[in-house]
């Protein structure tokens, strides 16, 4: 598993059930008991930490999506940018 991956598991763990909740990779976005704001949180949690900026649509477009695909979009933000710089 990639430090981006384990940092974005510990993270949402953090946000659920008191900060001991623990997510697989399968498991849903919908269904970690996030209401909106707590989407929003999480990403903006996402964002700061790993410097990158998620596309405002993908904020609240977390139907049928899982925790690995999170994770897919992050890296792939994250290795868009180390080619910039």
């Amino acid at each position: 598993m990639s430090d981006v991956a384990a940092e974005i598991m510990q993270i949402i763990g953090t946000k659920l059930n008191g900060g001991d909740g623990v997510v697989a990779l399968t498991d849903p976005l919908d269904e970690l008991g996030l209401d909106s704001l707590g989407v929003v949180d999480l990403t903006f949690v996402i964002e700061e930490r790993f410097d990158v900026e998620i596309p405002f649509n993908a904020n609240f477009d977390i139907k049928a999506k899982t925790v690995g695909d999170l994770i897919e979009s992050v890296e792939a933000l994250v290795a868009a940018k180390a080619t910039l710089t």
